[in-house]
């Protein structure tokens, strides 16, 4: 039996912010997020803190350095949306196919990192550039 490539569910909404603690006081005080899960990505250049909504996570991300993708991102657009995560299944397939497509894709490869998520494991990721997803930049994960 084959498995299918498949868009499992919404995994994250990440909005970038220059000040994350300013952001976690901010969200604390709307909603009453607590933020207790947050890890840094180095090769990224960022750190992240997360909280899960309905288990979607909500996440704030900050550049760690001046040279990051979202450093840039704070420069042209400021704070805001960055990008939106599906949880996927068979993402080489997924990744596949949109080449097929001619999507330009983010890296060229998917990246695997450890899962920095209580839970573990490890995760690959990979991004769909926002020409061809009417301006947002959507983010592919699947946990492995």
């Amino acid at each position: 039996m084959t498995v299918e490539p498949a868009i499992l569910g919404v995994e994250e909404v990440v909005i970038a912010v220059k000040d994350m603690e300013k952001a976690l006081e901010d969200f604390k005080k709307l909603f009453k997020f607590s933020f207790d899960i947050g890890w840094s990505l180095p090769h990224e250049k960022i750190r992240i803190r997360s909280e899960r909504v309905e288990g979607v996570q909500f996440q704030l991300m900050e550049p760690t350095d001046e040279s990051s993708v979202v450093s840039d991102f704070l420069s042209k657009r400021g704070e805001g949306l960055h990008h939106i995560a599906f949880r996927v299944r068979e993402l080489n397939k997924i990744v596949e196919k949109l080449r097929m497509s001619d999507v330009k894709l983010i890296p060229k490869q998917p990246i695997e990192i450890d899962n920095p998520l209580p839970e573990g494991g490890r995760l690959r990721y990979i991004f769909i550039h926002p020409k061809y997803a009417h301006g947002t930049l959507i983010e592919l994960i699947e946990f492995i």
